[in-house]
């Protein structure tokens, strides 16, 4: 009985999570670009941004460079807003910044990156398709609309589920299940049109997916075994998804001798071993210590 008003009382908790402010409905002229009408000089001065942000990315993984990264693209974005690729670049770069540095000790904090994030994403997404930013501004569901999206959406639909994701879970597990049908429609795009992307990211994603939603809601711990295992197998050196394997199904299996195992991986490999994850490994071997650390807490 106390398990049925319990389930009750979950059920009755969706639909009822934390919302954020979309760019769907922004009225302004930041993605519309400037129509090749930039002076020279113009054009130059936002190359020269743009070398900038990239030169800084280079050192994400101090946290000042980070910010210099992100402020040197959006300039770049005020001065020409219609940029897809930019807007992806600043989407990632902010769900870096929540979940790289400031996730550690200041959620408050990382949850306001996190939403900046998602609005990134949905700003590529109005760019790439104005049929489906129409279709958004007439009040469809994500879910929905995006089979009028093509491969080309991807990137922007992976980090704006990266940033909803974590901006959810931070939030509570109301707004997780508020907005679990949503995330998983969009991820199967991805996992559709772009398998490989982000060192094999969507089956990362569902795999973490499918660990934690709880079963009555779509959650399937063989599921999450198998997205995680074969996101391993194409991308061993990418620590993320070891560390999300141990904290999520070796904790929802109970299963120790994993937690134990996959973080240990982490802790003793080689951040360098995949170009281009290096700042992204070793924040990844930062969460392992600290979950390590913390086993007790963990299993029973």
């Amino acid at each position: 009985m106390k398990r049925s008003i319990a389930l009750a009382a979950a059920l009755a908790l969706v639909g009822c999570g934390g919302s954020y402010e979309s760019a769907w409905e922004d009225d302004d002229t930041t993605t519309t670009g400037t129509g090749g009408g930039e002076q020279t000089g113009d054009a130059n001065a936002r190359a020269e941004l743009i070398a900038q942000g990239d030169a800084a990315w280079e050192n994400r993984g101090d946290v000042e460079q980070l910010r210099a990264a992100i402020a040197a693209w959006e300039q770049a974005l005020e001065m020409d807003g219609g940029d897809a690729d930019l807007w992806v670049k600043v989407s990632r770069a902010r769900y870096f910044l929540a979940d790289g540095h400031l996730s550690f000790d200041d959620m408050a904090a990382a949850g306001e990156e996190w939403q900046q994030g998602i609005r990134a994403a949905e700003r590529a997404l109005r760019i790439i398709s104005p049929e489906f930013a129409q279709r958004m501004q007439a009040g469809d569901r994500v879910e929905d609309a995006v089979s009028v999206l093509g491969a080309d959406a991807v990137p922007a639909l992976y980090w704006r589920a990266s940033n909803l994701g974590k901006w959810a879970r931070a939030d509570g597990f109301a707004t997780v299940l508020s907005f679990k049908d949503e995330i998983r429609a969009v991820m199967t795009h991805c996992l559709e049109n772009g398998r490989d992307y982000f060192f094999s990211g969507p089956d990362r994603y569902f795999g973490a997916f499918f660990a934690i939603a709880p079963a009555y809601a779509g959650g399937d711990l063989d599921r999450s075994r198998q997205h995680f295992e074969y996101s391993i197998s194409q991308q061993p050196n990418y620590f993320g998804t070891r560390v999300l394997m141990a904290e999520n199904l070796a904790v929802k299996l109970q299963d120790r001798e994993m937690f134990q195992t996959q973080l240990q991986l982490v802790i003793d490999g080689d951040p360098d071993a995949l170009e281009g994850a290096a700042p992204e490994n070793r924040i990844e071997q930062r969460k392992a210590r600290d979950l390590l650390a913390r086993i007790d807490e963990f299993f029973e």
